[in-house]
């Protein structure tokens, strides 16, 4: 199993590797560091870069790449890669594709630093991949420290159709990391919403929470820890900011309906979430 990092100069690089460390730790996978460079196919540009500007740009990015390395912790395998696209994401998506290679089980990346710290504030990078990967996609909030390994896996539910396949392999990832699993499901009434209203989706809440408590309960066996847990507030930020999070915890949220079968689609709901968040997130692909 291998990761895909994104790793450039900024703190963000730094982020990602941090984040990729700690859940390989957890899952045992190995690192593949991976800087892109711009295209150094030939162009009819009269500005078109030449031999010497490429050498030295790839000499740059080896810098990068070494840099990079010297973060990851000794007890986690990485290895460093060069790649040459028309844009970051396009290189990212084609080494966690690659099929000499096998499909990467993540793609890696820290988001915009502007943000405080804990936060996460969305670049075009990890908008881009959150819009169109078809591997699911961990993001590092800013100024992410490494842990010592994963010790819970959130995974987010909703009543809707389709949000099975997110449960299911929260489940997997819960077994397979040996860590217990929390449902959460987040109640968001609105400032016109009455108590009546507020009290009957918060119990539909529970009893979707309970029978996919059950569900997986059955799935991992015995001595497996799953717990749920409803957040509420007038808005999904609030109902998210009302419940407690670790720092070593890692939370999972489905794509949106709106996304293509197999690829990544950030709805409405992820973003709010996300916002709310101050620990590291996995966007998983629809379906």
């Amino acid at each position: 199993m291998r990761y895909v990092v994104g790793y450039g100069p900024r703190h963000r690089g730094l982020d990602a590797v941090n984040l990729a460390a700690t859940l390989a730790r957890s899952s045992g996978a190995t690192l593949d560091l991976v800087s892109v460079l711009p295209s150094d196919a030939p162009t009819f540009h009269r500005y078109s870069p030449d031999d010497a500007f490429n050498a030295e740009l790839e000499e740059q990015g080896r810098e990068w790449l070494a840099d990079g390395l010297a973060q990851v912790p000794v007890d986690v395998t990485a290895e460093g890669h060069l790649r040459r696209a028309d844009s970051i994401t396009e290189g990212l998506l084609d080494a966690a594709t690659d099929p000499d290679q096998g499909e990467a089980a993540l793609i890696v990346v820290g988001t915009f630093h502007r943000v405080r710290s804990g936060r996460f504030g969305l670049g075009s990078l990890a908008d881009a991949l959150l819009h169109a990967s078809e591997v699911p996609v961990a993001l590092a909030p800013t100024e992410y420290e490494p842990q010592a390994r994963v010790t819970r896996i959130t995974c987010a539910i909703g009543m809707r159709p389709g949000n099975e396949n997110l449960v299911d392999n929260a489940i997997r990832l819960a077994a397979e990391w040996k860590v217990p699993l929390r449902l959460m499901s987040l109640i968001a009434v609105g400032e016109g919403g009455s108590d009546e209203r507020r009290y009957e989706w918060t119990q539909l809440a529970h009893q979707h929470a309970a029978a996919l408590v059950d569900k997986a309960t059955a799935a991992l066996g015995t001595g497996a820890v799953v717990t749920s847990v409803v957040g509420q507030g007038h808005s999904l930020e609030d109902a998210v900011q009302e419940l407690d999070f670790q720092d070593s915890e890692i939370v999972l949220v489905g794509s949106s309906r709106l996304a293509q079968p197999k690829r990544l689609f950030l709805g409405h709901s992820a973003s709010k979430i996300m916002r709310a968040l101050a620990v590291p997130m996995i966007v998983w692909p629809r379906g």
